[in-house]
């Protein structure tokens, strides 16, 4: 609601820096960049150019499953989105205090996930147009997403949970704006 308060002391946990490695695009790691760019937290992009960079990444052990994105920050190897992406936005005050609310952002950031499948799976194959069909079909971003999005945030209510921003602003932004 409008009162609703983000981060509570015992978890905001005033993340001021980071490295983010990945490749040189947005892909599965540009919600977590936005996330930080939306805490206000510095980050760094590391990029992986060749296989050699990927080979001695997980010969470094800092990869749990051997994937990125990798996020390091607070000493530790952040690795898969949905619980870096928590993480993160506790960590610079975009994490609801109470349950309902963290399911709402939830909810809201797994469905920005699906809606985003198109684009992650477009430098796989390079076709433009299949990539805008699946965005505009009725199951896609456009058809499916964005209107629900559009419901939830109702009249006059300028983030999801009222009055500040959280992770599900952040991610719903991304999401609609990842195939500019």
């Amino acid at each position: 609601g409008a009162g609703t308060q983000l981060c509570s002391p015992a978890l905001c946990m005033a993340l001021t820096a980071a490295t983010v490695t990945y490749w040189r695009g947005r892909g599965r790691c540009e919600p977590l960049r936005v996330v930080l760019a939306c805490g206000g937290v510095r980050f760094v992009g590391n990029y992986l150019e060749k296989k050699a960079d990927m080979d001695a990444l997980k010969a470094s052990g800092k990869l749990q499953y051997d994937q990125v994105p990798l996020v390091e920050a607070d000493g530790l190897n952040l690795v898969q989105g949905t619980p870096t992406a928590v993480y993160l936005a506790q960590g610079c005050g975009l994490w609801p205090e109470m349950p309902k609310e963290q399911y709402i952002c939830g909810h809201i950031l797994a469905a920005t996930q699906d809606a985003r499948g198109p684009l992650v799976s477009f430098p796989f194959h390079l076709d433009e147009q299949r990539c805008l069909e699946e965005l505009q079909s009725p199951k896609g971003l456009l058809g499916r997403f964005a209107p629900r999005w559009e419901a939830l945030l109702g009249e006059g209510k300028p983030y999801f949970l009222g009055a500040t921003p959280s992770l599900a602003d952040c991610a719903v932004y991304e999401a609609s704006h990842s195939k500019d």
